[in-house]
């Protein structure tokens, strides 16, 4: 005889999110944060372990990822300098 028919668990998969604290590309620590000024369209990108920051250009549309990535590309065209310790 049979047992009884079990019912499949159901998985939830979270949806990804955009996350709002990166990877700093200088120290490798995961503290660089991002304020967007809208009204003057620039966004503030800094690391709270090595201090390194930069002003970036931020239209309305850009979200914290766009500032973070101009930053970065900012960072390795050698065009942001992490403060002397």
């Amino acid at each position: 005889m049979g047992g009884r028919k079990r019912r499949r668990k159901i998985i939830k998969r979270l949806p990804k999110r955009i996350p709002s604290v990166f990877t700093c590309p200088n120290c490798d620590s995961k503290s660089v944060t991002v304020e967007i000024d809208r009204k003057q369209e620039k966004a503030i990108v800094k690391c709270g372990n090595c201090g390194i920051w930069a002003e970036v250009p931020s239209p309305p549309i850009y979200e914290e990822v766009h500032a973070f990535n101009k930053f970065v590309d900012l960072y390795y065209a050698n065009k942001v300098v992490a403060p002397k310790a």
